[in-house]
């Protein structure tokens, strides 16, 4: 018996057979060579020179089934790297902090470590959410599916790892819930709520309708989700959460189990990045009626908006200073790492003048084991309808 086919996926590949060739007069502007998340690993190799033949659109019409013949060959590779670096929480001892959690830890360390599990635990539920309901639904060629479905694996693993920790030290379970009750926690929430909504709104209309055709606006609505998820949300949130507070206090000798797990998770964040990059820059390619002033405008107030976010969150982890590090250098290197992202895609940077604080993060986020690492007070900013690009 022949399995049966979602109505949509029906149409899609019935009007893949007739699909007509896709005006490629936009060049294809390849990955920059300084980004740092690529280096080493070279898969503008992989990247098509002739975008002429397309055949698998990023949004449609194709047949999500088709594997082969890769249009993306440069996913299919991202998610075997990852496969690759398969690990457990189990493999990491945790033994250490379970004794340091139950002696003499400073107030101030307990508060920052508790407020960074708890902000890290929701957002890789959310994240994996997200990239199930959202862009599996979206995007429709098979091997960029195929990354999507490894990702949402990886984020529950860092779930599970995130658990591992909490259950051996013994924490409370409240620590699942504190970000309902912290305001600079839940708006990060609810901002990545609201633009997966604004995303998944867009696909309803096809459901409803499989012959509608979307919009410029609906096109934006999704690449303004994936810029976010992607380079604000991983690229910058993942990013300092997991290399910065809880790898300084390891420097000290505290939390070097937790500090290690995160490491391990961070590693697998960057491989998101990375493909994040890809497919933002290919969906960039080939939807460039996307990308107006207004738009350009939108995605830097958006990364501003990740910025003053970020702010607010790490003066309530951090309201005071711990050895060898403070808020201020936090939030001017999330600023660094917002430029990098605006950079990758081809955008200009938000900030100027900024820089890298910490550089021991560069040797704290490697891995022992491995030799092959990928990157060896409320304060004013806008929200909500500010983002619009209208």
């Amino acid at each position: 018996m022949k399995p049966r086919l979602h109505p949509l996926l029906r149409r899609q590949m019935q009007r893949a057979r007739d699909l007509p060739a896709l005006d490629r007069t936009q060049p294809w502007q390849q990955m920059a060579p300084q980004d740092p998340i690529a280096a080493g690993q070279n898969h503008q190799t992989l990247l098509r020179e002739n975008r002429e033949s397309m055949k698998k659109p990023l949004l449609g019409p194709c047949d999500s089934y088709q594997l082969e013949p890769f249009e993306y060959p440069w996913a299919w590779e991202m998610a075997r790297e990852c496969e690759q670096n398969t690990w457990t929480p189990e493999e990491i001892p945790v033994a250490g902090d379970v004794a340091q959690w139950k002696g003499t830890l400073l107030e101030e360390e307990r508060h920052l470590f508790l407020s960074i599990m708890s902000q890290l635990t929701t957002f890789d539920i959310q994240r994996g959410d997200d990239a199930a309901e959202t862009f599996l639904a979206l995007l429709q060629p098979a091997e960029i599916k195929h990354f999507l479905k490894r990702l949402v694996w990886e984020e529950a693993l860092h779930t599970r790892s995130y658990r591992y920790v909490i259950e051996n030290m013994g924490l409370d379970l409240e620590i699942y819930d504190r970000w309902r009750t912290v305001p600079a926690m839940k708006a990060r929430i609810d901002l990545g709520n609201r633009l997966s909504d604004a995303a998944q709104a867009v696909y309803t209309k096809r459901v409803r309708d499989p012959s509608y055709e979307f919009t410029t606006r609906d096109k934006q609505e999704i690449l303004f989700a994936m810029i976010f998820w992607f380079l604000c949300f991983e690229g910058v949130w993942f990013v300092m959460g997991l290399s910065g507070p809880v790898q300084a206090l390891a420097r000290t000798g505290k939390f070097e189990g937790a500090a290690e797990q995160f490491r391990y998770i961070l590693r697998d964040e960057f491989q998101h990045i990375r493909f994040g990059q890809h497919v933002v820059k290919e969906y960039m390619a080939q939807y460039p009626e996307c990308m107006t002033d207004s738009f350009k405008d939108a995605i830097s107030r958006l990364m501003e908006t990740t910025i003053g976010m970020e702010r607010d969150y790490i003066v309530y982890c951090l309201p005071n200073p711990i050895l060898g590090y403070n808020t201020s250098d936090h939030v001017e290197t999330a600023k660094w790492y917002a430029n990098l992202r605006m950079h990758a895609i081809g955008l200009e940077p938000v900030y100027t003048g900024v820089e890298h604080k910490f550089p021991w993060m560069a040797e704290m986020t490697n891995i022992r084991k491995e030799t092959n690492f990928f990157e060896k007070r409320p304060t004013e900013y806008r929200t909500g309808g500010a983002l619009s690009w209208d």
